[in-house]
């Protein structure tokens, strides 16, 4: 239960951290700030189902997600031209400019938190334990 209680709390810590972090800077929330990212993960063909496999939420939750990033003006939504039941989602102008204004103040923030330690390291091994938890294969 250590590691439970220490990984849940320090997760817990980070996001507020970084929520707070986000907000002095004016930036989107973190939560906001990870649908971008998936979003821009797999470019133009992404689907709600892609961003909800990649942030390991529900297809509900996605698509709330993906629905405020929309009406925020920082991804669109257009036609799947090969599914009509399903639409694809990019990023406009304005959502690649505050992905790269998020990311650019969660870096700083990780980089002042974590500078000396292994954290390349630890995250591999998270990643490695998350694949064996879920049955999925570790992102490159």
């Amino acid at each position: 239960m250590r590691f439970f209680d220490a990984v849940v709390r320090y997760e817990t810590e980070l996001w507020a951290a970084a929520e707070r972090a986000l907000r002095d800077a004016g930036a989107v929330t973190p939560a906001d700030l990870g649908g971008l990212r998936a979003i821009a993960a797999y470019g133009r063909g992404t689907r709600v189902n892609d961003v909800s496999r990649i942030l390991g939420i529900t297809i509900g939750a996605a698509s709330k997600l993906v629905d405020r990033l929309e009406r925020a003006g920082l991804a669109r939504r257009t036609a799947n031209p090969e599914d009509g039941r399903s639409s694809l989602l990019e990023l406009t102008r304005d959502g690649y400019a505050r992905l790269a204004d998020g990311d650019a103040v969660v870096r700083a923030l990780l980089d002042a938190h974590l500078s000396g330690t292994e954290a390349d390291e630890l995250a591999e091994r998270l990643e490695r334990l998350r694949s064996r938890l879920t049955g999925t294969a570790v992102a490159a």
